[in-house]
């Protein structure tokens, strides 16, 4: 965060004097009417307030963004609230995701309404398989599991809005208090790759996942049928515009906001931006325009860099653990949410992107490159691990002939040297030996990255001891 500080206070420091408070960027104007200051100052503030108002919120907004598409009716897939939609099989790049997949585990997705009251979940036995069943709140703090990793048992649970005092039915087994009323969930269950007998049965067990409000008799909101289906992605002109703060608006009135941003948010208020608010240019000054414009777009790309910043580089791969609960790291929220979105604790997961190989250049389609993972270096995984390919900036599954989007200790036929050793090759063309067990297939022209994704880690890659080996550039054959 301390970086993120001190590039607003120098940005900031030009145009207005800013008080920094317990680690926020607090300018308030809830006692100066902006037609009592000079234009100048007017815009100054703006820009401050607009700023800090944009790292904190973009979380929230694209948790709003996301949740008006996936329950859009016209969109390509899609639930009503409080209802699962899960995908027929595993991600690929013509899934309709908005965040950046794995191609490991079948997805099923829930936006979840609790102002009215608590949603019930039911959950099968689930047998010899990696499942979770993961809820983030409105800011994407992950606030519970049910899963494999911590022995759940079947049956009903029960997401509990904030401050709710009711009782619940007999047969709950689990009562899950929410910070936010807007929840997200996202269960997931791993399959073999590749082995499409494998993957028909989790889909087939997911769709027994069932949600349902306590009060059945509860009417939700809905998407109006024939209206545009919204745009999540950053090719979305809303992440550069003051429409932003309309959209920010919508999220905090409808999965409101937590507990410990509440009097962060309050500042924001006198230029329309709020819970319960209606933001609206018009009755702004020229100069708060102008600001509010400038702290969009300067704030925009102070999210999207610390994607580069955030964790520590070795080998060219970014190591952290600070993933899937954030605290009072507004910065690392938001970035999270838009470059990738629903990322799970590092107890649960760890991610490893990788962006440069050994000569520090970043990928391409049209090289080649490999990665040699010793006997006594295998990603330590208590359940499995993966390295998922991803396009640059789409964030998405890149099309190959072998459609292979990720490889992995459950990749089919991939083979381990005698010595205990993994080689994995990433380019575009098939190995000239034919042996594709090891090849992760780059698709074609553009630049790319990766993810190695290891899921329940053991204790020394959470602690840091687990170093990958670099991804090597070879040389053209």
């Amino acid at each position: 965060m301390r970086n993120h500080f001190l590039f607003l206070a120098d940005v900031v420091g030009r145009k207005i004097g800013s008080l920094l408070l317990g680690g926020c960027v607090l300018v308030s104007t809830l006692s100066i009417s902006a037609q009592t200051l000079p234009e100048e100052l007017a815009e100054a503030e703006a820009f401050a307030l607009g700023y800090q108002a944009y790292v904190l919120g973009a979380v929230y907004a694209r948790s709003q963004i996301l949740m008006e598409k996936d329950t859009h009716p016209n969109a390509s897939l899609n639930a009503p609230l409080n209802v699962f939609n899960i995908y027929p099989g595993l991600a690929t790049p013509d899934s309709a995701i908005d965040f950046t997949p794995n191609n490991d585990t079948v997805y099923g997705l829930a936006w979840l309404d609790l102002k009215q009251g608590p949603i019930l979940i039911t959950v099968p036995e689930v047998h010899d398989r990696y499942y979770t069943v993961q809820a983030t709140d409105w800011a994407l703090n992950t606030f519970s599991y049910i899963g494999s990793r911590i022995n759940s048992k079947a049956g009903t649970y029960a997401y509990v809005p904030p401050n709710w005092q009711g009782n619940l039915p007999g047969g709950v087994i689990g009562r899950i208090e929410a910070p936010t009323t807007g929840v997200f969930l996202q269960a997931r269950t791993v399959v073999q790759p590749e082995v499409e007998e494998d993957i028909g049965p989790v889909v087939a067990q997911l769709k027994t996942y069932k949600l349902k409000p306590l009060d059945t008799g509860n009417v939700y909101p809905k998407m109006e049928e024939g209206s545009e289906v919204p745009n999540p992605k950053l090719n979305n002109t809303i992440w550069k515009s003051l429409n932003f703060f309309t959209l920010l608006n919508r999220a905090w009135t409808f999965g409101g906001v937590r507990e410990q941003d509440k009097e962060l948010v309050k500042l924001f208020a006198p230029l329309g931006i709020g819970p319960n608010l209606v933001f609206s240019p018009d009755r702004l000054t020229e100069g708060q325009r102008r600001g509010l414009s400038d702290a969009v777009h300067a704030a925009y790309a102070r999210v999207i860099f610390h994607a580069r910043e955030n964790g520590e580089v070795r080998n060219g791969w970014r190591y952290a653990t600070n993933l899937g609960a954030y605290g009072g790291n507004h910065l690392l929220a938001s970035t999270v949410s838009m470059v990738g979105y629903g990322a799970n604790t590092a107890e649960e997961a760890m991610y490893l992107p990788v962006f440069t190989d050994d000569k520090d250049e970043m990928f391409s389609g049209e090289g080649q490159y490999s990665i040699h993972f010793a006997a006594d270096n295998l990603p330590p995984a208590d359940a499995f691990w993966s390295i998922t390919l991803y396009s640059l900036p789409e964030n998405q599954l890149r099309s190959n002939p072998l459609n292979r989007y990720a490889i992995g200790d459950r990749t089919p036929n991939l083979k381990v040297s005698m010595d205990g050793s993994i080689k994995i090759v990433i380019q575009e063309n098939e190995p000239e030996s034919g042996d594709v067990g090891n090849w992760l297939p780059s698709g074609g022209a553009g630049p790319f990255w990766m993810i190695l994704r290891i899921y329940q880690p053991k204790e020394d890659a959470l602690l840091g001891e687990f170093v990958p080996p670099p991804v090597r550039r070879d040389a053209a054959k």
